[in-house]
């Protein structure tokens, strides 16, 4: 979701889906990269200069309670980062 408020809509977000496999083993291996806490996430400058933004700007704390308070509940948190035009 990060990559869509980052680039204002133009990269799009899945729902990351992973489908059990009875005959084979599978395994995943999570990845976390994060700014700094007072990062603002927001779209970028330069791609809002020639049109508006569509998701507003907050620190990435904000962010980062949002995600967890958001739980499992798909692209609820899009929702709550989009801007009302």
């Amino acid at each position: 979701m990060l990559l869509q408020i980052l680039s204002n809509g133009e990269y799009k977000s899945i729902e990351h889906r992973a489908v059990v496999n009875a005959e084979r083993e599978r395994l995943s291996i999570a990845g976390f990269h994060s700014p700094n806490m007072m990062t603002m996430i927001g779209p970028l400058p330069d791609l809002v200069k020639e049109k508006a933004a569509n998701y507003k700007a907050i620190s990435n704390e904000e962010y980062i309670r949002l995600v967890v308070a958001s739980k499992l509940d798909g692209k609820n948190l899009l929702d709550h980062m989009k801007l009302k035009q």
